[in-house]
């Protein structure tokens, strides 16, 4: 009876792989045309008087990779992102060896946290629904918890970006949060408000 049982865990784990695998073709391709989207949302950019980094739209495309795009493939249109600007796409706003060059890593890592996050917290919305009368597949994640998610994501852009900033212009941690992170949190909550609605919009 194990035996039987591990056979069809076994199945069906191998079920989404292979659907995976079959479909990394167009996987790719989106990855590419995310990887476009936030070279376009770059351009979407204006100055304070008082940082050198840019308020730009680069923010929202990278928290759309990791809602629709996933752990997986999020990340990959963030490094082709990232290859096509040194290849010469002129879409960087500095570069990425610039004091704005960490928000870069952390355009790559941030996809990945949202698109784990959700998974789980995907997982656990069904889990817990499961079976209930009232309970279809179609039911949202929460809002507030999508929003926390994408709040994360813009965290983790920040605290790489803090610390290449800190780095490059030899200042302080400290000092950096009043030029790297502080003035953007107004722009980028709005940003994870809009790809929360997003999430409770598309994702289920």
């Amino acid at each position: 009876m194990q035996s039987t049982v591990n056979k069809a865990r076994v199945t069906l784990a191998a079920v989404p792989a292979r659907g995976v695998a079959s479909g990394w073709v167009t996987w790719t391709a989106l990855s590419l045309l995310f990887a476009g989207f936030t070279g376009l949302c770059a351009q979407l950019r204006f100055y304070l008087p008082f940082t050198p980094v840019p308020v730009t739209g680069q923010v929202f495309a990278v928290l759309m990779c990791g809602l629709f795009l996933g752990k997986k493939y999020g990340p990959l249109s963030q490094v082709f992102y990232l290859i096509f600007g040194v290849a010469g796409i002129p879409w960087f706003v500095v570069g990425p060896i610039g004091p704005t060059g960490g928000y870069i890593v952390g355009f790559i890592v941030a996809p990945y946290i949202i698109g784990e996050l959700f998974e789980r917290a995907r997982i656990r919305h069904n889990n817990k629904h499961e079976g209930s009368v009232s309970y279809t597949k179609t039911n949202a994640i929460p809002y507030t918890k999508a929003l926390v998610i994408m709040l994360t994501g813009v965290a983790v852009i920040y605290v790489l970006g803090l610390i290449q900033f800190s780095i490059y212009t030899k200042t302080g941690l400290i000092r950096s949060i009043r030029y790297a992170v502080l003035p953007f949190i107004p722009f980028d909550a709005v940003k994870a408000i809009l790809a929360a609605a997003a999430a409770r919009a598309f994702i289920r």
